[in-house]
């Protein structure tokens, strides 16, 4: 930094300053760094060029007003989840302007955070999580025959992630190096991010190692033997990704997401979002029984504690059967 320590700053130039060190020093993940400053510039038009002691609590409340009834780039709004995400990261850009000395005060200190309104994650039973799994295995199958090997990843996708409970990212960054069919495992180790490149996982705790069903490693198979026999040019030992499109790159994130939007609802998932296909194995993995740890490792979760608090739903299911088992062993004749 070229500025003195009491020099006073614009909000703009804080937010760059406190992402940049972020970024650099590695205290969040660079992705995340930007991602943080471009919520809290969301304030720029009130407060851009403006000295962070002289913007007032008043400026930051109206500015939330307006992006939460007329923000956004069709004019209709943000979420709250949205609202919420800005002023806490401009809030925490605020506070380190105030540790670093240049400024007296954070003005979002006494404006309240917005509330997030988030909708409650569905979760399929075991019948209907059945019936999408075999679906999206027959799609696979159906558009690898024809050829249409993006379709074909999407679908496997589909696969993975109510099987393994892998997230999105993570599912799209696996390569062939990634599984292992003799031990029927695959490894996590990194992810697409929300910009596109390839990075590292969540957390530490999401680099894992996790055991697929025999059906599953099939599928997997039968996509390598496809992609070896038509783009014969990959490194199959190493850098080739599993969901690839028909150049034989890594498949398009957004492409996905307008086929997942469409192959859901027409098959009679209408609103379901990919991630809750995580939220599905989980949960039912817990109502069979599974011990926590196991779930937590499987998720990539850094204790169970975390794992507990998102999935305390499929706790009752758990404790039914059980009881189910135990009573048919002890009074069946």
């Amino acid at each position: 930094m070229n500025q003195e320590e009491d020099e006073a700053m614009t909000y703009r130039a804080v937010v760059e300053l406190w992402a940049a060190e972020r970024e650099s020093l590695q205290y969040v993940l660079p992705y995340t760094a930007r991602k943080a400053a471009q919520k809290a510039l969301l304030f720029s038009p009130w407060m851009a060029e403006a000295e962070i002691d002289q913007i007032e609590p008043s400026q930051v409340s109206a500015a939330l007003m307006y992006l939460g009834s007329k923000g956004g780039r069709q004019k209709k709004g943000l979420s709250t989840a949205t609202l919420r995400a800005a002023h806490l990261a401009g809030s925490q850009a605020c506070v380190w302007a105030v540790e670093r000395g240049f400024a007296s005060k954070n003005p979002f200190a006494r404006v309240t955070r917005p509330r997030a309104n988030y909708r409650q994650s569905q979760f399929l039973t075991q019948g209907q999580a059945t019936k999408l799994a075999r679906a999206a295995s027959r799609s696979f199958s159906k558009n690898l025959s024809s050829g249409d090997v993006t379709r074909a990843s999407f679908a496997l996708a589909v696969c993975i992630a109510v099987a393994t409970g892998l997230r999105r990212g993570e599912i799209f960054a696996l390569s062939w190096d990634d599984f292992n069919d003799t031990t029927m495992r695959l490894s996590v180790s990194k992810a697409i991010k929300g910009d596109g490149s390839l990075g590292r996982p969540k957390s530490v705790a999401s680099i894992r190692n996790i055991a697929i069903g025999e059906k599953l490693c099939k599928l997997l198979a039968k996509m390598r033997a496809w992609q070896e026999e038509n783009f014969p040019e990959k490194d199959w030992s190493q850098s080739a990704f599993i969901m690839c499109n028909g150049e034989g790159e890594r498949a398009s994130l957004n492409a996905f997401e307008h086929w997942w939007r469409s192959w859901a609802d027409k098959g009679g998932w209408k609103g379901l979002r990919f991630h809750e296909l995580r939220h599905t194995h989980a949960t039912l993995l817990i109502s069979n029984g599974t011990d926590v740890k196991t779930v937590q490792m499987r998720l990539g979760h850094s204790s169970a504690e975390v794992t507990m608090s998102c999935y305390a739903h499929a706790l009752p299911m758990a404790d039914g059967s059980a009881a189910t088992l135990l009573d048919s062993t002890l009074f069946s004749r």
